[in-house]
C-alpha cells in the first residue's frame, strides 16, 4: 500500500467533490493528495491506516484528512459483504482565503490546521447527522454545494468530541525509496499477520539489514515494528469478535497469536479491556435491552 500521489480530477463547475463508493471491498491503495478529504462509512469494516496511525473502522465511522496526509481502508482478506461510503474532497485554496479574514471561523481554521494528523469525529449521532448531510449535498446544484459544504464544515469545527488519529508533531516522509518500502512493510503485514513474522522476513522486503530497516519503521511510524504488528492484529481481532461468534481461542490464532496468555495481554494493552468485555459490549451496544 504505497502513499502513492493521487491526481484528483475535479468538476468543471463544482469546486467540491463528492461522492459515494459502492464495491465488494475498499480498493483505493495506501495513497495521499493535495486535497482535503472528508469520508462517512455508510456500510463495511477493516482497519484503517491514516499517517503513522492504525484503528479500526466500522460502519457510521466519521474522518476527516488533511492535505497531502497518506491514508487508507482496508479489509479482511475474505472480506464479502460489501462496502460503501460518501466522500467529499476539497482544495485548501477554496476556503484559505475566505477563512483567514472572518475572524468567526476561527475554529474551521483551527479543526483545518490539525486534520493532518487526522481527525474522527467519535459522537455516533452526530456523526450519523453529518452523514445525512454529506449525502444531501450530493444532489445540490454547484452554486448551493459550497454554502451547505461550508455549513458542514462549521458544525464539524464545534465538535468536541473527536480523537486525533496520528501522533501529533510526527511528519510522515515522503521520497520514492520511503514509499516503495512502506507498502512492502504494509503489504507484508496484511498477507502474513496470521502467521510468524521475523524481523530479518520483514527487513528483506524493504531490502534493509535489520538495525536500518528498525530505525526507518520507527522514523515513519513513531513506535517499533513489534508494537505495530501488535496492534495491528489486536486490530483484526476486534473485527472478528464484533462480526463472528467464533472461539476466542480461533480468533487469537487467526491473527497470529499462538499463545492465549499474551494475546490476552496485548489485547489489555491496546483496548484497555478484555476481548471478553469487548464482545459484550458490542453485544450490549447492538441488544441494549438484553441482560
Amino acid at each position: 500500500m504505497k502513499p502513492k500521489l493521487e491526481h484528483i480530477t475535479h468538476d468543471v463547475n463544482s469546486s467540491v467533490l463528492a461522492f459515494i463508493f459502492e464495491e465488494k471491498t475498499f480498493t483505493t491503495p495506501w495513497h495521499y493528495h493535495a486535497e482535503f478529504e472528508l469520508t462517512y462509512i455508510l456500510k463495511g469494516s477493516g482497519i484503517r491506516h491514516v499517517g503513522n496511525s492504525i484503528d479500526n473502522f466500522f460502519a457510521g465511522d466519521l474522518v476527516l484528512i488533511g492535505s497531502n496526509t497518506p491514508h487508507c481502508w482496508t479489509n479482511q482478506t475474505n472480506y464479502s459483504n460489501g462496502v460503501k461510503s460518501i466522500c467529499i474532497q476539497w482544495k485548501a485554496c477554496i476556503l484559505s482565503k475566505f477563512i483567514d479574514i472572518n475572524t468567526e471561523l476561527k475554529a474551521l481554521k483551527k479543526m483545518l490546521k490539525i486534520a493532518s494528523a487526522g481527525i474522527k469525529f467519535t459522537n455516533t449521532i452526530f456523526s450519523e447527522t453529518i452523514g445525512k448531510n454529506m449525502q444531501t449535498l450530493l444532489n445540490l446544484p454547484a452554486d448551493k454545494k459550497l454554502i451547505y459544504f461550508l455549513d458542514i464544515l462549521t458544525d464539524l469545527s464545534h465538535c468536541e468530541t473527536i480523537k486525533l488519529l496520528s501522533v501529533e508533531g510526527n511528519t510522515f516522509q515522503f521520497s520514492e525509496k520511503t514509499d516503495f518500502r512502506t507498502k512492502a512493510v504494509l503489504d507484508y503485514l496484511e498477507q502474513n499477520y496470521h502467521k510468524k513474522i521475523v524481523l530479518d522476513d520483514v527487513a528483506n522486503v524493504t531490502h534493509l539489514s535489520v538495525g536500518a530497516f528498525c530505525k526507518f519503521f520507527k522514523k515513519q511510524f513513531n513506535r517499533s515494528f513489534t508494537n505495530y504488528l501488535n496492534e495491528f492484529r489486536i486490530r483484526k481481532t476486534c473485527i472478528l469478535l464484533q462480526e463472528t461468534n467464533d472461539k476466542l481461542t480461533d480468533i487469537s490464532y487467526k491473527c497470529g497469536y499462538e499463545n492465549m496468555s499474551f494475546f490476552h495481554r496485548q489485547f489489555k494493552k491496546y483496548m484497555q479491556i478484555t476481548p471478553y468485555e469487548y464482545r459484550k459490549s458490542i453485544f450490549k451496544s447492538v441488544h441494549p435491552f438484553i441482560e
